[in-house]
C-alpha cells in the first residue's frame, strides 16, 4: 500500500510541474508578441515609422543666425514624408506630431523653438509644405530649429503622436559642423570679395583702354585737321603763283581799299570823304591765266 501511495504521489507531483511549465511558456510567448506588435512603430535615427505616416530624414544642415532668428544659429532637418492613410496630413503637421528637438539645460527640458525656413529653401517645398498629402503620396520638406547653445548637442526625439509613446532618439553634435558652415560662409565671402576686386581691376583696364582710345582718336583728328590745313595752304599758294602781274596788282589795290573801308579813321580817310564818288577800284580777276 505504501508503494502504491508513493507512486500516486510521484505521478501527482509530475503532473503539477508539467502544468506550471506550460503556464510559464505561455507567459513568455505573450510578452514576445507584445514587443513585436509595438516594434512595427519605431525611430531608428533615420526613419520614423508610425501608423499614419512614415518619415525619412535625408539630411541635416546648420546655418548661421540672422535677423529672422534674432542672431541664433539654426539646425535644419530635410526629410521625406509619406501618408499611409486617408487622413488629412501635410508635411509640417506630420513632422510636428512625431518629432521635437532639445538641448539640455539645468532648468528645463530644453525644447527648441521652430525657426523660419532657411533662405535656400526651394520654391517647391514652400509651396507644398502645408498641402494635404494623398494616401500613398510622398512630399519633400524640412524643419528648422533655433539653437539655444552653439556647443551642446541637439537631441531629436520621436514619439507616437496620439499617446506619446517614446519611439527613439538621435543626438547630433553641432560644434564641428557649425564651424565648418561658418568657415564655408567666410570662404564664400572672401571669394566674392576677390571676384569683386577682379571685376574692378577689369573695369579699370577698360577705362584706361577707353581713355587711350580717346587720346588716339583726338590725336588722329588733330593730325587730319593739320593735313587739311596744309593742303588748303598749298592750293592757295599755287593759285597765287599762277596769277598774272596785273591780277596780283589788282588784288593788292583791292586789299588796301577793303582795309580802309573797314577802318575809316586810318590815314585820315574819314575826313577826306566828299560828295564826289571815290575813284572806282578794279576788282581783281579770279580767273587763272
Amino acid at each position: 500500500m505504501k508503494k502504491i501511495g508513493l507512486i500516486c504521489a510521484t505521478l501527482l507531483a509530475s503532473v503539477s510541474l508539467t502544468a506550471c511549465s506550460n503556464q510559464q511558456s505561455s507567459t513568455n510567448t505573450k510578452s514576445s508578441t507584445s514587443q513585436q506588435t509595438h516594434g512595427k512603430y519605431y525611430f531608428d535615427g533615420t526613419t520614423a515609422n508610425l501608423q499614419d505616416v512614415k518619415i525619412k530624414i535625408t539630411g541635416v544642415k546648420f546655418y548661421q543666425g540672422d535677423e529672422t532668428t534674432n542672431g541664433k544659429n539654426v539646425i535644419c532637418f530635410d526629410y521625406t514624408i509619406t501618408n499611409k492613410t486617408d487622413k488629412d496630413v501635410n508635411a509640417l503637421t506630420g513632422w510636428q506630431a512625431v518629432f521635437n528637438a532639445y538641448q539640455d539645460n539645468k532648468n528645463t527640458e530644453g525644447k527648441l523653438e521652430v525657426a523660419p525656413m532657411p533662405r535656400d529653401t526651394s520654391d517647391q517645398i514652400l509651396q507644398e509644405q502645408d498641402q494635404s498629402i494623398k494616401k500613398g503620396g510622398s512630399v519633400q520638406c524640412r524643419m528648422a530649429y533655433e539653437l539655444d547653445s552653439n556647443k551642446k548637442p541637439v537631441v531629436l526625439k520621436a514619439t507616437k503622436g496620439y499617446d506619446g509613446t517614446f519611439l527613439g532618439k538621435k543626438t547630433f553634435k553641432i560644434g564641428k559642423s557649425l564651424n565648418q558652415e561658418k568657415n564655408s560662409n567666410n570662404s564664400k565671402s572672401s571669394s566674392k570679395s576677390s571676384d569683386d576686386e577682379k571685376t574692378v581691376s577689369k573695369a579699370d583696364k577698360v577705362s584706361v583702354s577707353t581713355e587711350s582710345d580717346k587720346s588716339t582718336n583726338t590725336h588722329q583728328a588733330t593730325s587730319n585737321n593739320s593735313n587739311a590745313s596744309n593742303s588748303a595752304q598749298k592750293e592757295a599758294d599755287d593759285y597765287w603763283n599762277n596769277l598774272s602781274p596785273q591780277d596780283k596788282e589788282n588784288w593788292h589795290q583791292w586789299s588796301i581799299a577793303e582795309s580802309k573801308a573797314n577802318d575809316p579813321y586810318q590815314n585820315g580817310y574819314y575826313n577826306s570823304i566828299s560828295s564826289s564818288s571815290p575813284a572806282p577800284v578794279t576788282q581783281p580777276s579770279t580767273t587763272q591765266p
